[in-house]
């Protein structure tokens, strides 16, 4: 079921002449070829530029990336922002730099492989994690890090994060990737930075990819402004290019589209589930609009009826089965209908 395309998928793509529903991805305001937001991007290569490849440490600099920075910091809650060219580097920049710092890393069950670097300690279960982390504090050392995905699609996190919750978290250091949940969850869309502040965590970063949410090619790093000028003055974030400047504007000019594209897919959301019979054989984290399934039946058999979803092994040949519906702004109530009225058919 894997298919390779001639343009970027919105809610209708062609596979070998036939065209197909799209219900996969992670392009969940729908912006890639929404025309207003288009529009938006073509202005601001024309204002700011397609490409700037010196160093944000250069001595001549762009504004628009300080700029940029500070709004998503006042936007989410946190204290000062970082962005980068993706969020596989900012996340990458985080921790290579906890590891020569001497902290001991731990990465949570699920956690995305872009927090998967030597010198990480992977865990099987939450039990493992907290067993893990509790004999580090103990040791005396510096402060331990735990590595996580917000939204990590198994209803542990997101939206209550009850799994953390049971960890000493006033003893170890958070960095969470938002990349799922940024520009999608939380009020306006601002992801999950403020929830996990109100769990009270030693020292608590945020990093994520722009791209899933904010259709923004890039990657950004939120917390407090001494971590973040820390993380400024290394030679990993001097010696990388930074995102394009035009995504900078983009995501300054887009704030009115980004809120009624939010909304659409909430709409959206809201009405799956409501003409959904068996909701309930679905994974679905109440606020995302996601539903997991881990069924090759059903992926094949809604490809054959006209659907295509998200179904492949991540982030490997090798790696378990992402069996995943994803609700966009960019569907009809009318594609959802549809798609509603085949998975009725199919299990009533």
């Amino acid at each position: 079921m894997s298919h390779s395309i001639a343009r970027i998928p919105d809610r209708l793509v062609q596979v070998e002449g036939k065209t197909y529903f799209y219900f996969g991805g992670t392009a969940y305001l729908g912006l890639q070829s929404y025309p207003p937001f288009l529009e938006i991007f073509s202005k601001n290569v024309e204002k700011c530029g397609m490409h700037y490849g010196a160093s944000r440490k250069s001595n001549v600099s762009l504004d628009i990336y300080g700029i940029a920075e500070d709004y998503l910091a006042k936007w989410v809650g946190a204290e000062s922002c970082l962005t980068l060219s993706s969020g596989y580097l900012a996340a990458q920049l985080v921790i290579q730099t906890l590891l020569q710092q001497g902290h001991s890393l731990f990465a949570a069950p699920n956690a995305h492989t872009a927090l998967h670097l030597v010198g990480v300690n992977k865990t099987e279960s939450f039990e493992d994690l907290s067993d893990r982390l509790q004999k580090e504090i103990n040791r005396g050392g510096p402060m331990p890090v735990l590595l996580f995905d917000t939204i990590d699609f198994s209803g542990k996190q997101f939206p209550h994060f009850h799994a953390l919750k049971k960890l000493p978290l006033e003893k170890i250091m958070l960095v969470g990737d938002d990349s799922h949940g940024i520009g999608v969850v939380g009020k306006n869309g601002v992801g999950c930075y403020d929830l996990l502040k109100t769990l009270n965590p030693a020292k608590l970063m945020v990093c994520c990819s722009l791209g899933k949410g904010l259709g923004i090619q890039a990657g950004a790093i939120l917390g407090n402004a001494a971590d973040m000028e820390l993380l400024r003055n290394t030679s990993f974030f001097g010696g990388a290019s930074p995102a394009l400047p035009a995504f900078m504007g983009t995501l300054l000019d887009a704030t009115d589209i980004y809120a009624e594209r939010r909304s659409k897919l909430m709409e959206n959301d809201a009405f799956f589930r409501n003409v959904l019979h068996h909701p309930s054989l679905f994974k679905h984290m109440e606020g995302h609009p996601t539903y997991e399934f881990e069924d090759a039946d059903l992926a094949r058999t809604l490809e054959k009826n006209g659907f295509i979803t998200t179904y492949f092994n991540y982030p490997d040949a090798y790696g378990p089965i992402v069996g995943r519906i994803v609700l966009s702004a960019y569907h009809d109530k009318e594609d959802i209908q549809q798609l509603a009225n085949c998975l009725n058919a199919l299990q009533d």
